[in-house]
């Protein structure tokens, strides 16, 4: 059966529970992949706290419990930012992490910048995956690597891109909202009715 596609969605201010709720499940061997060590839960909710949601580039792929499965958090600085990926075990192997990398280099380039680095331990085999399939230049250095890659200008086709990944992806988010309320007021009995 085909999948149907990924639709990512960008974070915004109210959704700092959820993002917090992503990384704390994290299990410590994918928290040490992610974060470069072993996080405890208080660090990352300090930073996720941190996170400059206005300026930097946080999106996600939802299931239909509207929890995060799949996050990029691309943290600019000028002309570069430095991108952070995680997928939740039962989440991958879908593509996710594809199709969030290519929605964070469209937003990335329609904000002029120029390049963007991965920093990860040498074993993290997923990420240096999508590093390759998407053209990153990687450098190991012992237990560590960079990937870098340089992003084309912004065109007419990249901001008309992203502003229908966002319809799209606010659509199928509120879809699901409506879905979940939709089934939690089917499943509460009417007071009216109850004899």
């Amino acid at each position: 059966m085909p999948q149907s596609p990924v639709t990512p969605v960008r974070l915004l201010e109210q959704d700092r529970p959820a993002l917090e709720a992503h990384f704390t499940s994290l299990g410590r061997d994918d928290r040490r992949l992610r974060f470069g060590s072993q996080v405890a839960d208080e660090t990352l909710k300090a930073y996720v706290a941190r996170i400059d949601i206005g300026q930097d580039g946080l999106f996600a792929v939802q299931d239909e419990a509207l929890a995060l499965v799949a996050v990029v958090h691309v943290a600019v600085t000028g002309e570069a930012a430095e991108l952070g990926l995680s997928v939740l075990p039962g989440a991958r192997g879908r593509g996710l992490g594809n199709a969030l990398f290519r929605r964070a280099m469209t937003f990335l380039r329609n904000r002029g910048v120029r390049e963007v680095f991965v920093h990860c331990l040498s074993e993290n085999g997923a990420m240096m995956h999508l590093a390759r399939k998407n053209g990153m230049r990687i450098v190991y250095s012992g237990g560590e690597s960079d990937a870098r890659l340089e992003l084309q200008p912004a065109t007419a086709d990249s901001f008309v891109t992203e502003w229908l990944d966002d319809q799209h992806g606010r659509s199928i988010q509120a879809l699901r909202r409506n879905l979940k309320l939709a089934r939690a007021f089917l499943l509460i009995p009417d007071a009216a009715k109850v004899p």
